[in-house]
């Protein structure tokens, strides 16, 4: 058998996408309260039996990331990392998104290795019950090199992404509120929350049992059954996207299209953009950059709804006017150490606002510690992290012209002008479909609050400093 050659190896360390060479500079972890790191990327056992597109590698790799979690109890869920793989042929500038087998993986032991149906890329995560740092080495996924058209002999680069997740269990919950909180959702008649007990459509309007908001809600008569309602389990980010991330995307693209949607303020040319703080949550970007990202990602933006129940979780009673974190214990950020390093942290506070703060965004987790607990992280509760402040969540708006909105997910595949371009998503063409939830550094305190929907409905194209991202996956 021929192995495919490299032109050379590269490893990623993320939280934050890091690029190295594997001969040039050696890993060291960091102190950090949250990171994934990848280490010892490789192309092994080829496969050229039959018509070349049954012809794969395995891509093998060690992971390892810290504060992993899975649990049975209460929040009943686990952490884990969405896997994706890019290559670029040794003849070409362009980077590609691998196609994955969806058997034929290998999982080390105490993991669970999980290629998604599309082939899009793959999950792994805890396979039994535990808390603490993890460490898998020499996990495979099989390449199907052959259906992306690479040769047998050919040589490509390679590099594996791997972004923290959060799995979020199937289940009921309760949208909105019964309290003050601008524009929240609620029963029609009782102005109590809303319960969501499944994925079917849901009648909109003023009478009992339908789900009705003050503003920024059409009169459509319902929402349908295929807009994501959350009650299904999916995947969310722990953290919205950092500078690094985006980063990693543009010196994916060509130069020109990397120009036309820098807006993080990155120097240099592609491949080798850099960025002065790549720990920060990414911000300033539009909704169309954003969404740009998680189809290159392979992910989708979640919805209004699963904005909700990652925040407050299933069958839980909604609190008056609460953060996501599930009280109204709010204290603004201060006493900032490292501030913009990989190492950032804050004495006090548990959330990055305006009133007070530094008017700039903090780095991903920079309020998690071991021992830090939900109030004091600012976590969510199922452990998704800034849902309240730091970063605007952009989120897909439940009426208005996002109710089209259907789920899927994106390809890796952008298109001419490196747009996402998957369908049903939120597009030029369907402007003021999304809606942005949880406020943020450069917001007042009231914007934070989970069931908030004051922020408004956007044009895709709309500017603003503290515009960030996040990525879902619906599980499987």
């Amino acid at each position: 058998m021929r192995q495919i050659s490299l032109s050379y190896k590269i490893i990623n360390r993320m939280k934050k996408v890091f690029l190295f060479f594997i001969s040039l500079v050696s890993i060291t972890s960091m102190a950090i309260a949250n990171d994934v790191v990848v280490t010892n990327v490789s192309l092994i056992n080829q496969n050229t039996s039959g018509p070349l597109n049954t012809h794969y590698s395995d891509v093998q790799f060690s992971i390892s990331w810290k504060n992993s979690w899975r649990t049975s109890t209460n929040e009943s869920n686990y952490d884990g990392c969405w896997l994706f793989i890019k290559y670029r042929k040794q003849s070409t500038s362009v980077w590609l998104h691998a196609t994955l087998n969806i058997s034929g993986q290998v999982s080390p032991a105490g993991s669970v290795v999980k290629p998604a149906a599309d082939g899009k890329g793959a999950f792994v995560y805890p396979s039994a019950n535990g808390m603490g740092d993890v460490n898998y080495n020499n996990a495979t996924l099989r390449w199907n090199y052959g259906n992306d058209g690479v040769l047998d002999n050919e040589k490509v680069e390679i590099r594996v992404y791997a972004v923290e997740m959060v799995n979020i269990p199937q289940g009921a919950f309760n949208l909105g509120n019964a309290s003050l909180e601008s524009y929240h959702f609620k029963d029609g008649a009782s102005g109590s929350w809303f319960p969501v007990t499944s994925e079917n459509e849901i009648t909109c309007g003023t009478a009992s049992g339908q789900l009705y908001a003050d503003y920024y809600f059409t009169s459509l008569p319902t929402i349908p059954a295929a807009y994501p309602k959350g009650f299904k389990s999916y995947w969310i980010m722990k953290y919205e996207f950092s500078n690094q991330q985006y980063l990693d995307f543009l010196n994916t693209l060509d130069q020109t299209s990397a120009n036309a949607i820098n807006s993080i303020g990155a120097t240099g040319s592609v491949p080798n953009m850099v960025i002065t703080f790549p720990e920060r949550a990414a911000v300033g970007i539009t909704p169309l950059n954003s969404l740009s990202w998680l189809d290159w990602a392979a992910m989708r933006p979640m919805t209004e709804f699963e904005y909700e129940k990652a925040c407050r979780g299933a069958n839980n009673t909604p609190s008056p006017l609460e953060y996501a974190w599930g009280n109204t214990t709010l204290t603004v950020i201060s006493g900032g150490t490292n501030i913009g390093a990989n190492n950032e942290t804050w004495l006090n506070g548990n959330a990055n606002y305006l009133t007070g703060g530094p008017y700039t965004p903090m780095r991903c987790g920079a309020l998690a510690t071991a021992t830090s607990d939900r109030t004091q992280s600012g976590a969510s509760f199922y452990g998704v992290m800034e849902m309240s402040g730091n970063a605007l969540e952009l989120t897909v708006c439940a009426n208005n012209n996002g109710s089209t909105f259907t789920g899927n997910h994106g390809d890796g595949v952008l298109d001419a002008q490196s747009n996402a371009n998957t369908p049903t998503w939120p597009s030029l063409t369907n402007d003021y479909s999304m809606i942005i939830r949880g406020g943020s550094f450069a917001s007042p305190n009231f914007y934070l609050q989970m069931c908030n929907r004051s922020g408004g409905v956007l044009y895709i194209s709309y500017s603003s400093v503290d515009i960030g991202g996040r990525g879902v996956r619906t599980a499987e």
